[in-house]
């Protein structure tokens, strides 16, 4: 018998010129982790919608969207990933991971993570953001 390891596989992106960065399966799990990378817009997003659609139709019980390289999202965005969730077999979840300071803001806003569970990435501490925006010799 195989450890989960061995199980894991990782692809590059299915379709070319996509925001789908990487596709990692773990079938012992039964989830499927997709990096995006990139802007999801109205121009990006409708291509998305059935990309996913078909990355979770292997009887996944998961499918997880890494957004930590997303640095853009506006509200087509959004719908894409509640159209996603709609229309996932019943017994499939999505799950919003690593979602950046800017997306998180519109998905908050409009109410996707009120849909869709969401895990909002760490905020940078404030003081250590100052320090590094006062020069050098004012740091203490």
């Amino acid at each position: 018998m195989g450890t989960t390891a061995e199980a894991v596989m990782t692809a590059p992106a299915p379709v070319t010129g996509s925001l789908i960065h990487s596709v990692t399966r773990d079938p012992q799990a039964r989830t499927t982790v997709v990096r995006l990378h990139g802007e999801l817009d109205v121009l990006t997003a409708p291509e998305l919608v059935p990309a996913l659609l078909g990355l979770a139709d292997d009887g996944n019980r998961e499918l997880v969207l890494d957004l930590s390289g997303v640095g853009f999202c506006d509200s087509s965005g959004a719908s894409a990933f509640l159209q996603v969730n709609r229309r996932l077999a019943a017994g499939t979840r999505l799950f919003l991971r690593g979602v950046p300071r800017q997306p998180a803001k519109v998905l908050r806003l409009l109410g996707v993570n009120r849909a869709v569970p969401c895990e909002f990435a760490q905020p940078a501490r404030p003081e250590a953001a100052e320090r590094r925006d006062r020069p050098s010799h004012c740091r203490s």
